[in-house]
C-alpha cells in the first residue's frame, strides 16, 4: 500500500508555516480539527484554563473487531518558531531558512498521521478504532498532557511519534525528570569595610555544589546544576543566591533520593554559616520501561519488517507525553518520525524519511 507522497509533503509544509510555539497553539489546533473533521473523525477539544488552546482527542471509528490503537503527538514547537517556512532542497532535505526551527518536532508526526488516515479512508482499508491524542505545551516538560482527559481513551497500547533518528528506531524506556530550585539566604555587608559582618550566600552554594556530583552519578541517574543567579555588586557580600537544576533517572525512587540528598547537603552547608535555604522540587514525569515482548513492541517490529525496515529498540534520556500515558496504564513506546537536529535552527527532515514515517503509521494503524 502506497501513500500520496506529494500530498504528504504539502501537508507538512503547510503545517510548518503555522506559528505554534508552546502556549500559542490555537492556529495549529484549528487547522488539525478542520482536517480531522474532513476525514469524518469524531473530534473534541479539551480546553485548559489559561491556555490559548486545549488538547485534542480525535477518533476514526473502526469497522472491524480489531482492538483500538492510540497515536500521540504534540502541536507546539520550541522557539524561535515564528515565521517558519519549509525549504525543499534538491537532495530531498527540508529545512527552515535557519532563522527559526523547522518544527518537524512534531509536525512530522502529525503529517504522518494525517496522510495515513487519508490513505485508509480513500482505500477503505480495514481497521479498528484509531485514536489520536494531540497535546499542547509538550516541549516545556509535557505540561499540556497533564490536563488530558483519559476517560475517552479506549486503547490499551499507544505509539508516540516524537523521537529523533531514522524511522525504525523506538524508545522503550524513558526517565523521571525532577526539577529543583535552591534559594540560599545569607546576609549582605560591604566587601571592603566589614565583610566579616556578612554571610556569603554564594560561598555556601559553592561548598554545597562541590559536595554533590554532577553528570552521571550512577548508571541510571544524571544530576545537573543548570543556572545560578545572585549577588548585588562586586563590592557586596552576596546576600542571596538561587540555583536551579534537574535530575533524570530511569529509576524513579533513585531520582527522589538524589533530590533529597541535594536538599540535605545545601541545608548542612547553610547551617554551618548560620544561613538558611528554601528548597523546592517538582516531578514533571515518572520513569517507565516497556518490555520487548509486549504487544506494542511486537506490533512495531512487525510493521517495520513489512516495510523492510530494521527495528532498533533503545532507551532515551528524554521525556515525552508517553511518560504520562504509561502512568495511566496505556502501554506505549516512542517512535522516530523523520526529525533531526531538533530544537535548533539546523533542524531538518527528508522527503524519504517523511514517507517512511507515514507508511509506518499506516501499517501500525491497519495492523
Amino acid at each position: 500500500m502506497q501513500i500520496n507522497k506529494e500530498r504528504l509533503v504539502q501537508t507538512f509544509c503547510e503545517m510548518v508555516s503555522i506559528d505554534s510555539e508552546s502556549y500559542h497553539e490555537k492556529k495549529m489546533k484549528d487547522y488539525l480539527m478542520n482536517i480531522f473533521k474532513e476525514c469524518h473523525m469524531e473530534c473534541i477539544e479539551m480546553p485548559i484554563e489559561g491556555f490559548e488552546a486545549g488538547n485534542i482527542y480525535a477518533v476514526l471509528k473502526g469497522h472491524t473487531n480489531k482492538e483500538p490503537l492510540m497515536f500521540s503527538g504534540h502541536m507546539d514547537t520550541v522557539s524561535p518558531g515564528k515565521g517558519k517556512q519549509a525549504i525543499i532542497h534538491e537532495d530531498g532535505r527540508i529545512t527552515s531558512d535557519e532563522t527559526t526551527v523547522l518544527g518537524a518536532d512534531d509536525v512530522s508526526a502529525l503529517a504522518s498521521y494525517i496522510e495515513a488516515i487519508r490513505t485508509i479512508k480513500e482505500n477503505d482499508l480495514p481497521h479498528g478504532d484509531i485514536e489520536l491524542a494531540i497535546s499542547v505545551a509538550e516541549e516545556p516538560y509535557d505540561v499540556g498532557s497533564a490536563y488530558y482527559d483519559f476517560s475517552c481513551i479506549k486503547s490499551r497500547i499507544a505509539y508516540t511519534f516524537d523521537l529523533a533518528g531514522q524511522v525504525g528506531l523506538a524508545a522503550l524506556e524513558a526517565p523521571s525528570i525532577i526539577s529543583f530550585k535552591v534559594n540560599v539566604k545569607g546576609k549582605s555587608a560591604h566587601a571592603g569595610f566589614n565583610p566579616e559582618d556578612g554571610i556569603h550566600a554564594l560561598k555556601i552554594a559553592a561548598s554545597a555544589m562541590y559536595r554533590i556530583p554532577n553528570g552521571h552519578v550512577n548508571d541510571k541517574t544524571t544530576v545537573n546544576f543548570g543556572t545560578i543567579q545572585g549577588g548585588e555588586g562586586r563590592n557586596i557580600v552576596p546576600r542571596e543566591v538561587v540555583i536551579t537544576g534537574e535530575i533524570r533517572s530511569f529509576d524513579h525512587q533513585d531520582a527522589l533520593k538524589w533530590s533529597k540528598h541535594i536538599h540535605t547537603v545545601f541545608k548542612e552547608e547553610a547551617n554551618k554559616e548560620h544561613a538558611s535555604i528554601e528548597y523546592d522540587d517538582y516531578v514533571h514525569i515518572e520513569a517507565y520501561k516497556i518490555n520487548e515482548d509486549e504487544e506494542v513492541v511486537e506490533r512495531f517490529k512487525h510493521a517495520c519488517h513489512n516495510l523492510q525496515l530494521t527495528p532498533r529498540l533503545i532507551s532515551t534520556h528524554g521525556g515525552s507525553d508517553n511518560n504520562r500515558y504509561v502512568k495511566e496504564g496505556i502501554r506505549g513506546i516512542v517512535v522516530a518520525c523523520a526529525m533531526n537536529d531538533c530544537h535548533s535552527v539546523s533542524e531538518y527532515t527528508t522527503i524519504d524519511e517523511l514517507e517512511k514515517s507515514a507508511l509506518l503509521a499506516l501499517h501500525l494503524m491497519i495492523g
